[in-house]
């Protein structure tokens, strides 16, 4: 009989900037690298004989938590990436709640409906993830194995395998399950166990209080226009050549955030719209189109005085790096770690 150990990549940038990350390649926030320390915990006494990841980032960092305790080599295999999304890559969910509000509906409970244009179709990835867990298998009998995935494939996946409902299959980050093969059928022991994270940071936990506002939190963003500055006047700032983009709840703006080539300009959230995650989005709107552009590291300043500025960046994963006068000078890493 072989046991495997099915884990989803731990939080990544499309949680918390609220995108639809398939293929799309992002790194782990802050709060996944202690998901990641947690699943370590977990796994620290439980015999593991290989693992395997899919090949983006956010699979092989949470893959991190297994094999180098362990001493053993990581293995890489495409098939167990997310499903590719075509079109919708590093669409804001609420620019998709916006415009494609049924196909949306389908991605999320009828996946075997879904399409969008250029993307993986159900049976694709369902098929690829039910291919290479079967090899695996047959490979290694007797064994345990690790495998890190995705959420989406893993549900289509599970649901090729075992028949489970498509709506069953909501994974925490780092959720772990555990299936035993033999004789050529595959059967749970248990299925998306998330028992090693404190509500502080299960990612579940953590998104309940704005999952009960419905549509009214995800954003999505327009080009600034000439009018758009008395809107937000006297806040209003971006200079001549920046790229500026307003940030939307359904037909309200609600803030803006500015770039120029070298970096991040200004963010700004209107007061009554604070402290309901809708910053992250914000900057990660900034930070994945400067990605797009080759910067490998984002370099900004914060004024010192504003503690509230400082915690949010620090969040967000940004490193304060020094001082610049009355300003805290803060790096954060844009570019993914190649495959080692």
């Amino acid at each position: 009989m072989t046991r495997i150990y099915l884990i989803r990549h731990a939080e990544a940038e499309g949680n918390i900037y609220r995108r639809l990350h398939g293929q799309y390649d992002s790194r782990v926030t802050p709060n996944g690298l202690l998901q990641i320390a947690a699943l370590e915990r977990r796994f620290e006494g439980l015999p593991i004989d290989a693992v395997w990841a899919s090949d983006l980032y956010r699979t092989r960092r949470t893959a991190e938590a297994i094999y180098r305790p362990k001493g053993l080599p990581l293995r890489l295999d495409p098939r167990f990436r997310e499903v590719h999304v075509g079109a919708w890559e590093d669409l804001p969910f609420g620019l998709l709640e916006r415009t494609e509000p049924e196909a949306l509906h389908a991605f999320a409970h009828d996946p075997e409906a879904w399409l969008a244009p250029g993307a993986e179709r159900y049976e694709a990835y369902s098929s690829r993830f039910a291919a290479a867990l079967t090899e695996l298998a047959e490979a290694n009998p007797g064994k345990t194995l690790a495998v890190f995935t995705h959420g989406c494939v893993l549900s289509g996946g599970l649901h090729k395998l075992l028949g489970l409902p498509h709506d069953a299959s909501r994974a925490d980050n780092t959720a772990v399950s555990l299936l035993e093969y033999e004789d050529g059928v595959f059967s749970p022991v248990f299925l998306f166990d998330n028992s090693h994270l404190s509500e502080a940071i299960s990612t579940q936990a953590r998104q309940r209080w704005w999952r009960k506002l419905g549509g009214k939190f995800n954003l999505w963003f327009r080009d600034a226009e000439p009018a758009d500055a008395a809107r937000f006047d006297p806040l209003w700032a971006p200079g001549a050549g920046d790229r500026t983009w307003i940030a939307c709840l359904g037909d309200e703006a609600v803030g803006y955030v500015s770039v120029t080539e070298q970096g991040l300009s200004t963010i700004w959230l209107r007061p009554e719209f604070r402290h309901r995650r809708m910053g992250d989005q914000l900057f990660g709107q900034a930070a994945l189109f400067l990605r797009r552009r080759g910067l490998e590291t984002l370099r900004f300043g914060v004024p010192t005085a504003n503690s509230e500025a400082l915690a949010f960046f620090s969040h967000l994963g940004a490193e304060p790096v020094g001082t610049e006068g009355a300003c805290t000078l803060f790096r954060l890493r844009l570019a993914i770690p190649k495959a080692e």
